[in-house]
């Protein structure tokens, strides 16, 4: 985070970690490390991060382009500060759009060549400003056809799991209440 931006930390948290493995037929062995910087002091801003997403959808066999959507609304006045899309090996586009009250639907990120293994979190060079109930709607494609080379199956229904053969659909967006 930036100087004077810091995520809250209550006392005494657990702290939950998902991290994707994906079976090799080899036993390895995996040591994460976490590290944490602490502030001096209360920070200026408290960031968020909230996940836009759709648990329940189904990519259809053979699909070439099935999109699937999800969207959340700001509860206050926030800036945006960052957005990343998360999709697995069917994944290949997605876009964050804008709906505010009384303005037109925007684009704010389009990423038209989605790749799972570049999953990168998009920072803004300015933080955005967005009134309270604008909506966040992210939209994520995918190839569920045999022409993605990174296909498992293309003969099967694919639905929302934590394995990498399944899929997800997920945009993260890192904000600040207020403005």
């Amino acid at each position: 985070c930036p100087e004077g931006y810091a995520r809250r930390l209550p006392r005494g948290p657990i702290l939950e970690f998902q991290v994707h493995y994906t079976p090799n037929g080899n036993a390895t062995p995996d040591t994460p490390q976490l590290g944490l910087i602490w502030a001096d002091g209360p920070p200026r801003h408290e960031v968020h991060t909230q996940g836009v997403f759709d648990m329940r959808f189904q990519i259809p066999p053979g699909a070439a382009n099935h999109p699937v959507t999800g969207t959340w609304m700001f509860p206050t006045d926030a800036r945006i500060l960052a957005f990343m899309p998360h999709m697995h090996l069917r994944g290949k586009a997605a876009r964050f759009e804008l709906s505010a009250p009384f303005e037109d639907d925007r684009t704010v990120l389009d990423v038209p060549r989605y790749d799972f293994n570049w999953q990168l979190a998009y920072e803004l060079a300015e933080p955005l400003a967005v009134p309270a109930r604008t909506v966040m709607r992210v939209t994520g494609w995918f190839d569920n056809s045999a022409g993605n080379p990174a296909n498992p199956d293309p003969t099967r229904t694919v639905r929302f799991g934590q394995q990498t053969h399944d899929e997800m659909m997920i945009g993260y967006v890192e904000y600040v209440a207020g403005h």
